[in-house]
């Protein structure tokens, strides 16, 4: 799943997982909803898609992710940290705040962040609250 996310951008469908695991598209839903309530990936709200797999997104968001020439979607600031750091690879960071709508780029090179020092993260909940909402936090 993550390895047709980092190099498609696309999470695999039911039938996808399905065949590469020699299993039932069934036994595929199941295992995602399993895996769904363990919060070990976000599932689309009413649905067998996957949404997120941590830290990255299925879906565009504010957070791009570039390493090399391929882009990936993080699913917060803190992912799009959390992408470079999976793949032990130099990035760079194209966001949009989250309030005010400012561009923001920062980057990851040898394992360090650079930035021009404007913004911070700030988590609004604690990490025990965040799978009250998880698309929102």
């Amino acid at each position: 799943m993550y390895e047709t996310l980092i190099t498609t951008g696309a999470a695999p469908s039911l039938k996808t997982l399905a065949e590469q695991f020699s299993i039932t598209p069934t036994q595929a839903r199941r295992a995602l909803q399993r895996l769904h309530k363990a919060h070990a990936l976000v599932l689309k709200t009413g649905g067998d898609e996957i949404l997120m797999a941590h830290p990255l997104s299925a879906k565009p968001t504010d957070y791009r992710v570039t390493i090399d020439d391929v882009t990936l979607y993080a699913n917060c600031a803190w992912d799009s940290l959390g992408i470079p750091a999976m793949l032990n690879c130099d990035a760079r960071i194209e966001a949009r705040h989250p309030l005010g709508g400012d561009a923001m780029r920062y980057r990851i090179a040898d394992g360090e962040l650079e930035n021009d020092g404007r913004y911070f993260v700030h988590f609004a909940h604690p990490f025990r609250q965040w799978y009250d909402d998880i698309v929102d936090t």
